[in-house]
């Protein structure tokens, strides 16, 4: 249900997001957020729980387009990576804090918690922003543009001329009207090397580790519990976006995600490898000698379970995930989402966004639901190993196609 929720939620960002401004439609997105958390929390029965998730994911969807678009335009060209970054980070912090709530407290309980946070976030924190100063350019309000950039850039900075360059990225389509515009040329090819951003990105892992961490550590026999081994994950891609925050403006979008692709390649060889093995060393038929009355030399193959040696290797499933949620918060997690508003100019950025993050939503689910049919068709192994040719054929697709934002004025 959240997904089927923030499908609509990226769609009604871009129109959302462009009529009300970056900071109006921030509050305007929390408030489904807010309702479902309420129906969540008071639920006497599981449509009430469903509607309420639906409603959560519409949240997800709206405020994914909005908050990044607004902390693109608001951000120094300096530090807008790692402005960015800072969304993915509190995503994860707050995955972590979920799951630990969810130890001592009930489903609904965390549910009110929830309500709290949106509700000082709509009324106490969002608020007091200031308005995109890009935005208010496109829509005409220079004097109000001009104000918020001496706010935020200091006195010292020539307002003017960088009212004029902004001015000058959005001639050709700071007037335009509807959704035609997403089909023209320029437009088009950056859609499609984002589509495939994504693609490499949900189909190296991502969301499948996010979401079977537990199961699959399960299935190594590691004596782990499954909340602290996805605990442990997320810890990781937390530490990961903390690592990103601070190397991206200086290393550059495209170095970042082919480190990322390189880590979930080797982890995931490993990954592949270990599980390759084990599975053949699961059950091991041995032929032995057994004399007989009616014939000595004749033998019969005995099968026994392979018995775990003092020195367990069942350790490495989870190092080999912790490393692949190292390389995914490392570019593949964020990357494309950054990229999706700094490739596009404030004028059209916010409905171009939530096509490509809608494409993106729409390739993560697929990946989950793709997840089962291909480790049956291909083995756990091949899975895995899939994954690893993936992120290989990604590193040769970054190198050629993928455009550097970093350090460039996006509009």
């Amino acid at each position: 249900m959240l997904f089927l929720g923030s499908l609509p939620g990226f769609l009604f960002a871009g129109w959302l997001v462009r009529a009300l401004g970056r900071r109006w439609s921030m509050v305007a997105a929390s408030l489904p957020g807010l309702l479902g958390a309420i129906l969540i929390c008071l639920a006497l029965n599981t449509e009430m729980v469903l509607v309420g998730r639906f409603l959560e994911g519409a949240m997800f969807g709206m405020m994914g387009v909005a908050t990044r678009t607004y902390i693109v335009e608001i951000a120094d060209t300096e530090i807008r990576g790692s402005a960015a970054v800072v969304v993915n980070l509190m995503m994860q912090v707050g995955s972590v804090s979920v799951i630990a709530l969810g130890i001592p407290l009930k489903w609904y309980q965390v549910s009110f918690v929830s309500i709290g946070i949106l509700a000082c976030y709509c009324l106490l924190l969002v608020p007091w922003l200031p308005e995109s100063p890009t935005f208010l350019i496109v829509t005409n309000k220079d004097e109000e543009a001009k104000a918020v950039l001496r706010r935020l850039r200091g006195p010292d900075v020539d307002v003017s001329k960088l009212l004029q360059s902004l001015r000058k990225q959005n001639e050709g389509v700071q007037n335009t009207v509807g959704w035609g515009f997403l089909l023209k040329r320029d437009i088009l090819r950056r859609e499609l090397i984002l589509f495939w951003l994504f693609f490499f990105a949900n189909f190296t892992g991502f969301q499948v580790i996010k979401a079977d961490t537990a199961r699959m550590v399960a299935s190594s026999d590691f004596a782990l519990d499954g909340k602290l081994s996805a605990m442990l994950v997320n810890a990781n891609l937390c530490v990961g976006n903390l690592f990103m925050l601070l190397i991206l403006d200086r290393v550059g979008r495209r170095r970042c995600f082919v480190l990322s692709l390189c880590l979930l390649l080797v982890a995931y060889a490993i990954l592949g490898t270990f599980t390759f093995y084990s599975e053949q060393d699961a059950v091991l038929p041995v032929e032995i000698e057994l004399p007989l009355l009616a014939e000595s030399n004749s033998t019969v193959e005995y099968f026994y379970e392979n018995v775990p040696s003092e020195t367990s290797w069942s350790w490495v499933p989870l190092a080999c995930l912790m490393l692949a949620a190292l390389g995914q918060s490392l570019g593949t997690g964020p990357i494309p989402w950054i990229l999706s508003p700094e490739y596009f100019p404030t004028a059209i950025r916010s409905q171009a966004m939530s096509i490509c993050t809608l494409m993106g939503s729409l390739q993560a689910f697929a990946s989950l639901q793709l997840f089962s049919p291909m480790q049956n068709l291909l083995t756990e192994a091949g899975l895995y190993w899939t994954y690893s040719c993936t992120a290989g054929v990604g590193i040769v697709y970054t190198l050629l196609f993928l455009q550097e934002t970093s350090g460039a004025s996006v509009g």
